[in-house]
């Protein structure tokens, strides 16, 4: 079975438009964090397949290109990608460290790319409740201590619950709805309930967009939340 292919397009083409608009994505982030940094980054969705996964990843490797040291943590735990997009096995992650008392040092993946990785392992049962727990806390206390920045793949907000539990463990949200896929009151409705949960939205990710249509140089454009 081939699955989709997740692109790094910040290391496979680092000087192409793409790139360039995952540059501009941090520098928004980096900006709204002059007064107090913004470490611990949350990627979601209002729905599956919108991007959010491929916005995490090359974020990522923009920390990383900049010499920070950097972590991705797959928090989808119902539907984990990021092992995929990194093409490792996901034999050892955060359910090693929750259900077999792993240290965190131990459950932490080293790839080539200079990005470190906490997949999710083994499947975990009743996710929502294990987000919630002091356990969960505590690994994102001890990463934020050992990483200048974590990226959190979380899932989509109008599947589970998941990704409003996963926002009281970071600094911000980046919200990503996909060109000419994501439905407008799919993206809607979700933002809503972002914004009436009080989350910090960071900005929005427009992704998928097609220059050739829209106008666009990017393919990736970034929309800082107003009021």
């Amino acid at each position: 079975m081939e699955f989709f292919q997740y692109r790094n397009v910040v290391i496979e083409t680092p000087n192409s438009p793409e790139a360039e608009a995952y540059r501009k994505l941090e520098l928004n982030i980096r900006l709204q964090g002059i007064d107090q940094k913004i470490r611990v980054i949350q990627t979601t969705s209002p729905t599956p397949k919108d991007g959010k996964t491929t916005t995490a990843i090359n974020l990522a490797a923009v920390y990383a290109e900049r010499g920070l040291k950097t972590l991705i943590i797959d928090f989808d735990l119902r539907k984990p990608k990021i092992h995929r997009a990194f093409k490792k096995a996901n034999e050892i992650g955060f359910y090693d460290y929750i259900v077999e008392n792993k240290a965190i040092e131990d459950i932490i993946i080293k790839d080539e790319s200079g990005i470190d990785l906490i997949l999710s392992g083994k499947h975990i049962t009743s996710p929502h409740i294990v987000l919630e727990s002091k356990k969960t806390q505590a690994l994102i206390d001890k990463v934020t201590s050992l990483y200048d920045v974590i990226i959190v793949d979380s899932p989509p907000v109008l599947s589970v619950t998941d990704a409003f539990i996963i926002s009281n463990l970071v600094g911000g949200v980046i919200y990503v709805v996909a060109y000419n896929q994501t439905k407008k009151e799919d993206a809607k409705v979700a933002l809503q309930q972002l914004r009436e949960a009080d989350i910090n939205i960071l900005g929005s990710v427009f992704a998928n967009v097609d220059p050739k249509l829209t106008g666009y140089s990017y393919n990736y454009y970034y929309r800082q939340e107003e009021e």
